[in-house]
């Protein structure tokens, strides 16, 4: 298991210490239209109580005595959001913590990690997503990338923390995947990719040893997930069984058969069109610069990505978003997800312009609500939420207006709860 400093634990459990408890409150939303996952229901009642739902229907259903009214007439009861891509800060240690903070304040309530340095794996994110505080958004971790010696993104390590595993050929899979298990990994990222489009050239795994590494995880109960450069990785990636795809990737164009390839090897599909469009020289960034509300629960840390340009902005997105429209009309589970805090993006904030980005790209507004809903929570086998149903804990979003129909509602934030505590 990777060592950590005794400072960076200490930090790590006196900021945890001072997080609150669980709340017993009761809640009662009443005349609510409700997005469930999956589909919309209008005018519901929903109860919540002790961290989960515990009823749901019409207005005669059973409400414990002392609940808290919340009104629901105009507002749309969904799911908690779930970014299913994000990477939390290197340093400083408090950093996670308050990057989780801001992306529970856009009603984010789960954030999936795409990898981390081994320096701030063990003690941080792990640490995080064990304890699963109310105030800051629900953590599910891949732990450290499997990546090739050299290869992308050990150059991003960073000075005088611990080495960072690699493998070099598929004999080396199998204990590999199982030391990020034992390490705590919930899933695993395979690095495919020589980001040669960026300019330079980095060693990446073959095809053999990404196979390895996905039956490796397999055998352990495991999904592994691929970070891709191109379309002919992505397809290679695919072919060697990963369940999913971590991006989509730029160019002008994508073969007329992607979305059915995809469909015929059962994988799921994280476009991160906000980071890609970046990359493609269309930031979000300078247009939530401009947003003073949104700025508002932005913290200042974080405002230096948002301003930050893209290495490259020569390359073209037209091949991601016609990849989105073959991939929908092949019925290929498409999640939500940011790259945060990749230039460009922010947390929470850039999960509400990623839903705008996959609606643009041709999905409808409820599809594209249950991909960073239900869809997340499938594909990463988290069965206590991403749906409302009695029994799922009340991770929840309360918004005005109905997202169902325009998909900028989701932005219109008039309560958050976690686990039944209101944020």
């Amino acid at each position: 298991m990777v060592k950590t400093s005794s400072l960076a634990v200490l930090l790590f459990v006196s900021a945890i210490s001072r997080l609150p408890a669980q709340s017993g409150d009761t809640y009662v939303i009443r005349d609510v239209r409700v997005f469930d996952g999956e589909n919309v229901v209008e005018r519901q009642t929903v109860v919540i109580s002790q961290g989960r739902i515990i009823a749901i229907g019409n207005a005669q259903v059973s409400v414990p005595t002392g609940a808290q009214e919340v009104a629901g007439e105009g507002r749309t009861l969904l799911p908690g959001l779930m970014d299913a891509h994000i990477h939390l800060p290197i340093f400083p240690v408090t950093s996670g913590s308050e990057a989780l903070q801001q992306s529970l304040a856009f009603g984010v309530t789960t954030s999936i990690v795409m990898g981390a340095a081994p320096s701030q794996f063990v003690a941080r994110i792990k640490g995080l997503e064990d304890t699963d505080p109310t105030d800051i958004a629900a953590l599910l971790s891949a732990g450290i990338y499997a990546t090739a010696p050299g290869g992308h993104p050990t150059q991003m390590s960073g000075p005088g923390g611990p080495p960072f595993p690699t493998l070099t050929a598929p004999g080396e899979a199998d204990a590999f995947v199982a030391a990020r298990i034992a390490e705590g990994s919930d899933f695993l990222k395979i690095i495919y990719d020589d980001v040669e489009r960026f300019g330079r050239k980095l060693p990446t795994l073959d095809e053999a040893t990404v196979a390895a590494l996905a039956t490796a995880a397999h055998a352990r109960g495991r999904i592994a997930v691929a970070h891709i450069g191109n379309e002919q990785y992505a397809r290679s990636a695919i072919t060697a069984g990963v369940d999913g795809l971590a991006h989509l990737f730029e160019g002008p164009t994508v073969s007329a058969d992607f979305g059915q390839f995809a469909a015929a090897h059962g994988v799921f599909v994280i476009p991160t069109l906000s980071v890609l469009y970046a990359a493609c020289g269309m930031p979000d960034g300078p247009g939530f610069l401009k947003e003073p509300e949104t700025m508002k629960l932005v913290q200042p840390r974080f405002r230096t990505f948002l301003e930050m340009p893209m290495a490259q902005s020569n390359l073209r997105c037209d091949a991601a978003s016609q990849a989105v429209r073959q991939l929908a009309a092949a019925r290929v589970p498409l999640l939500a997800g940011t790259d945060a805090p990749a230039s460009g993006t922010t947390y929470g904030a850039s999960l509400h312009k990623e839903l705008e980005h996959l609606v643009n790209a041709g999905l409808t507004p409820t599809a594209a609500l249950a991909a960073a809903t239900s869809a997340t929570a499938k594909a990463f086998r988290m069965t206590d939420r991403g749906r409302i149903s009695v029994g799922i804990r009340a991770d929840l979003l309360l918004v005005d207006g109905d997202p169902s129909k325009q998909i900028r509602a989701t932005r219109n934030i008039v309560a958050i709860w976690k686990r039944g505590v209101r944020v």
